[in-house]
């Protein structure tokens, strides 16, 4: 049968179209015909255009056009004139995203109860005013600009990263993966080939071509150092291996999706500290949320830690929490080891006899946010803290060429710590020797200073401090031991507060480690001296060889643990924790690296990773004057990552226990117990217990509860309330993936077993139990009688918020009815 159709678009197209359609249309015999409102919204449409060039002459249709014309010239001409006024700049306010507009809005309103009306529009046309214009500023750097294709597609979706919450960046990193993906098949069809038959110019075009499309949108291309174009090389020369890996993952919405919430977090921080919320008045280091992001970040690790082991291949069982703990991931662990070197390095100086100088670099002033007192900088160049240790990075790399052009050696410790408004700075805990003192500390200021010279005046030490190290006011490791200590746990801080934020200085460790996480920077390098991986390998090996020779019978102390006797001396040096001897038995400091007696050794991972590449990773130590010989494997054990098994034995009568969802909680005296994940459980009814312990239950009851509204399950993210079913999921021993994690979020449930389970009140899986469905069933059925109105039990199942408002509807409307007789 011909079907017609009110516009030619509406015929369905061949590649989708439906093969039963024309079976359909001769099944019901008649031509389906408009729906009546699609109907009636094209009339109107048709109306209102008959309207507008026929009803109208054309001296009202130029009227109409000028009126809308002036509209927009109106609103233009107060987008431009908002900060003029301050009603303009407290509407401009308004329409900021909440995490900017929250802040000031709160001490508006205090001012305006407090003060009145003319100290908050003095505040709205002073700090407000400032920090949106900056905020503007900083937004215009952060935009893409649409030179590229897929920066003209989402300049505008850009405007709006740092608003956007991990649900949505999630769709955006698969939207973008899939364009991408889309173009790497057009690239590849207009090859006229498969990605095995491209040639070489041809797979590096590909690359470069998409390479462009990524970095149109801030985002740096995988392998883009290696494959990029070098001036006075022919592209014959490079390796092309990194090539397909790096379009995998280009590709990929996983790696999408990390770019994007880096980026996005790092845009938010920026817009923060242009909107004068990142300082020593608002919050020092980092942003508030950022550091509340972070702690949250903690905790989720550390519950991972807490349930999983991990698993060697003959089946041993190791806790992954204490392994973690045991590591430099330990605060305290790393604290330690810092300290340990810095006294290394410390005693080899006094070994040589060099003297110590303990130096600062700062930035500019255009690369600060805010003054020393915590107002605006109106010097403020819009740079992020990461632009900021790219010029130190680069002021010291030219001052490490000028000591080497000189042939002036150094080495020492460095140490990087935030500002209050977020910028980093420098201190460099430095040995050289004593008649070589001046000349590099000549060196260093004047690179230090020559950016911005005039700003400074005869004042230098405002970007630039040496203080030359006395040994009778203290040890070198104990000028350093205050820095190291405030940016990890705060450890002997007690009582001491921050010179520049006035804060105690066992809170601000926390908002250091929280800032170089945030922003990626490098707190403490060493400088000169041996590499510490190379150390902690040797340690590791040699309590591995210990415990061989104690298990042996074969182990005496001072026995040599390395057939080779340097090699030996240096995995002797570490294991007693002394890294000056470690120094020198590696050939002290100052040596190129390849002078070294102990290196690291590489062999490359048995199988790809997921972006099909082949990386290597460390396999022990070795040294280059012996040979492959040498080489000495220091990770003998292959560990995986794998859920903590359930404790089945519940049936002690020395604890209670109480099961809701995925949380359990246990006290003393219940011989019951409600998990579903037990298979040795008394489930003897709550009525057989005695009161003491009813009360006991209760209260964890009402304690679990009140936690549970302290989270707020309603407004947790999507992502949370997933993990929780998954986490609970595991605990009933069921297999979930995100299909069913969906499913159940919408109010649907899952069979298991003949089990059927839905979501609690909190997100937890839970058996829905036949009783429970009788009992609903009854209740529905005496609501039916009573009110009589017919109630499908099923629509109620499947959607109890709906059949609700629609029966609360239905019976107003019949109320209503009744009123008007």
């Amino acid at each position: 049968m011909q079907c017609e159709w009110a516009f030619s678009w509406n015929a369905p197209r061949p590649a989708i179209a439906s093969p039963f359609f024309e079976d359909a249309l001769l099944s019901k015999g008649e031509v389906t015909s408009e729906h009546p409102h699609v109907k009636k919204y094209l009339t109107r449409l048709i109306e209102r255009d008959l309207l507008h060039s026929q009803v109208l002459t054309p001296a009202q249709q130029e009227a109409r056009r000028q009126c809308a014309l002036q509209e927009k010239q109106a609103y233009e001409e107060n987008r431009r004139s908002w900060h003029e006024t301050a009603a303009g700049v407290e509407s401009y306010l308004n329409e900021q995203p909440h995490f900017i507009k929250s802040y000031f809005q709160k001490k508006i309103i205090w001012l305006r109860k407090n003060r009145g009306i003319k100290h908050s529009n003095a505040f709205l046309l002073g700090t407000v005013k400032s920090a949106l214009l900056r905020l503007n500023a900083v937004r215009e750097k952060q935009g893409v600009k649409p030179y590229c294709e897929l920066a003209s597609y989402y300049q505008g979706v850009y405007r709006h990263l740092a608003e956007m919450n991990k649900r949505r960046i999630k769709s955006l990193a698969n939207e973008i993966a899939a364009r991408i993906n889309e173009m790497f098949c057009i690239e590849t069809e207009n090859a006229n080939g498969e990605t095995d038959d491209l040639t070489k110019a041809d797979l590096l075009l590909i690359y470069r071509n998409l390479a462009a499309e990524v970095y149109s949108l801030h985002i740096m291309p995988p392998a883009w150092s290696q494959l990029k174009p070098i001036p006075g090389q022919s592209d014959d020369e490079l390796d092309l291996y990194p090539a397909l890996p790096a379009i995998s993952r280009m590709i990929n919405t996983d790696w999408w999706e990390r770019q994007l919430w880096r980026l996005r977090c790092d845009w938010r921080e920026g817009q923060l500290r242009a909107a004068n919320q990142v300082n020593k008045k608002a919050h020092p280091y980092l942003s508030y949320e950022a550091v509340s992001d972070w702690q949250e970040q903690r905790r989720r690790n550390a519950e991972f830690f807490k349930a999983h082991d991990l698993v060697d291949e003959a089946g041993n069982v190791v806790s992954l929490e204490n392994m973690v703990y045991a590591s430099i991931s330990n605060p305290v662990i790393r604290r330690h080891e810092l300290m340990a070197r810095m006294q290394g390095i410390e005693f080899v100086a006094q070994e040589r006899g060099d003297v110590g100088v303990f130096y600062t670099i700062t930035c500019p002033s255009k690369y600060h946010a805010n003054n020393h007192s915590g107002h605006a900088n109106p010097k403020w160049n819009h740079s992020t803290p990461v632009q900021a240790q790219h010029y130190l990075r680069k002021v010291w790399a030219n001052i490490g060429s000028k000591l080497d052009r000189d042939g002036l050696r150094i080495y020492g410790f460095r140490v990087v710590e935030p500002h209050h408004d977020s910028t980093p700075h420098w201190h460099l805990l430095l040995f050289m020797r004593p008649g070589e003192r001046k000349a590099v500390t000549d060196i260093m200021r004047s690179y230090a200073i020559k950016e911005d010279r005039q700003e400074l005046g005869k004042r230098t030490s405002a970007r630039f401090t040496a203080k030359k190290l006395d040994p009778k006011k203290g040890s070198a490791t104990a000028y350093v031991a205050k820095y190291i200590s405030k940016n990890i746990d705060g450890y002997a801080l007690d009582g001491e507060r921050d010179k520049e934020t006035g804060k105690p200085l066992k809170e601000t460790a926390k908002f250091a480690m929280a800032w170089a996480s945030r922003y990626r920077i490098r707190q403490y390098q060493a400088i000169g001296t041996p590499p510490v991986t190379v150390w902690r390998e040797l340690r590791k090996l040699s309590n591995q060889l210990t415990s061989v020779l104690k298990i042996s019978g074969e182990f005496k102390r001072g026995k040599a643990l390395l057939s080779d006797p340097q090699m030996d001396a240096v995995t002797a040096a570490a294991d007693v924790g002394c890294f000056a001897s470690y120094i020198m038995k590696q050939g002290g400091v100052l040596i190129p690296r390849k002078d070294y007696v102990v290196h690291l050794a590489y062999q490359q991972n048995d199988e790809p990773d997921a972006y099909g590449e082949v990386v290597d990773k460390i396999f022990g130590i070795w040294s280059p004057h012996i040979g492959e010989d040498s080489r000495v494997c220091t990770r003998l054990t292959k560990w995986k990552i794998v859920s903590k098994k359930i404790n089945s034995s519940s049936n002690n009568s020395e604890s209670v226990g109480l099961s809701f969802g995925s949380l359990s909680f246990s006290g003393p005296a219940a011989p019951w117990s409600s998990s579903s994940s037990s298979s040795s459980v008394n489930n003897s009814p709550v009525v057989q217990n005695s009161n003491n312990n009813r009360r006991e239950i209760d209260r964890h009851y009402d304690d679990l509860l009140v936690n549970e509204f302290h989270q707020n399950y309603p407004t947790m993210h999507f992502d949370e309330k997933v993990k929780r079913i998954y986490e609970s999921a595991a605990l009933n021993n069921i297999d979930m993936d995100d299909f069913l994690a969906r499913s159940l979020l919408d109010g649907g449930n899952i069979i298991v077993n003949d089990e059927r389970y839905c979501l609690s009140m909190f997100g937890y899986l839970q058996k829905e139990t036949k009783q429970h469905r009788k009992s609903v069933k009854a209740i529905m059925n005496r609501l039916n009688d009573k009110l009589g109105n017919p109630i499908n039990l099923n629509d109620i199942f499947h959607d109890p918020g709906g059949h609700y408002s629609a029966m609360a509807e239905e019976a107003e409307r019949k109320y209503f009815d009744e009123l008007r007789g």
